[in-house]
């Protein structure tokens, strides 16, 4: 390599080291260490232990992004253990909105302000007429803003209302 080669090759790198550039955190860490800090029925890891945190999506609302993830843990010592599923909303300055506890109604993806579950809702941390009491509702709509209380509601798409059609 020749001196000047040598000589750019440094000046390149002592820019990159003294500007700071660090590689920036995975979204899903993020999500997982605003749950631990704000959120008071995160897994403890003693008598309830996580087994599963994962980064769903980004919802965009009247109010900016809200990120989605899906948490799925364990209660502890028991001879058959007990599953406890929830999804967790965090907003783009990564602060804790809600965590809304589910049985089984996977979360999918995002469209919008729009959040597709595979099969009916079945959480309970809402009240709400149901769309339909056959098939139930499979998107939960935070398009207003996460300031007003979600719509729920059945939509016929691929991948999603097949776990609830024809019930």
């Amino acid at each position: 390599m020749g001196p000047w080669t040598t000589a750019l090759t440094a000046l390149m790198l002592s820019a990159v080291l003294l500007s700071g550039a660090a590689p920036e955190q995975d979204v899903r860490d993020r999500l997982e260490n605003v749950a631990r800090a704000q959120d008071p029925e995160f897994p403890d890891g003693e008598k309830v232990k996580l087994t599963h945190f994962s980064y769903v999506c980004r919802l965009m609302t009247a109010d900016g992004p809200v990120y989605v993830s899906n948490r799925r843990a364990i209660i502890a010592g028991m001879l058959a253990p007990r599953g406890q599923n929830a999804l967790t909303f965090v907003d783009g300055h990564f602060r804790l909105l809600a965590t809304i506890p589910y049985a089984s109604s996977l979360p999918l993806w995002c469209d919008g302000g729009k959040l597709y579950l595979w099969g009916a809702w079945d959480g309970h941390q809402f009240e709400y007429d149901p769309c339909d009491e056959i098939r139930g509702c499979n998107v939960i709509d935070w398009s207003e803003g996460y300031a007003v209380m979600p719509g729920f509601y059945f939509e016929q798409a691929y991948g999603s209302s097949g776990g609830i059609e024809g019930r």
